[in-house]
């Protein structure tokens, strides 16, 4: 299994930099405003990590499937009712939390032109909604 996740800094005697995020120039960004409902974010080719700010409220996150993502709607709502909630991670109001993006698939014999994200079988897409209310998701892709 290969690491597709961008490297850890290192400082100049050699030591990684704990804490600090891979020195990677953002591949996309977005700003999902009152995200009261689910909202789905597609993932470039070449997402292997993204950065999630919760402005004004919780927010709850799940990793959408290539097979979800076909099916348009079917599967992508994220639940953060007590009853059926489904989804994968939260950030927590006024919080940034960096996730490396899960594999979905395995891929046997990736294509020569995919990008990593889609050679490596990662998710292809993330939904997000908040807990109550309005706040922002803002997103960066790396």
């Amino acid at each position: 299994m290969s690491n597709y996740a961008p490297d850890t800094p290192y400082g100049k005697g050699g030591m990684p930099k704990d804490g600090y995020p891979p020195p990677k120039v953002s591949l996309a960004s977005t700003n999902k405003e009152n995200a009261s409902t689910s909202s789905i974010l597609l993932l470039t080719h070449d997402t292997t990590e993204i950065e999630v700010a919760a402005a004004g409220q919780n927010i709850a996150g799940k990793w959408i499937s290539q097979a979800n993502v076909d099916a348009s709607v079917a599967g992508t709502s994220v639940l953060t009712a007590a009853a059926n909630a489904n989804f994968d991670f939260m950030v927590g109001n006024n919080l940034v939390r960096r996730f490396v993006v899960p594999r979905s698939v395995s891929v046997s014999a990736p294509g020569s032109l995919m990008g990593v994200n889609r050679a490596e079988g990662l998710y292809p897409a993330v939904a997000f909604k908040t807990f109550a209310g309005n706040g922002s998701v803002l997103t960066a892709q790396f």
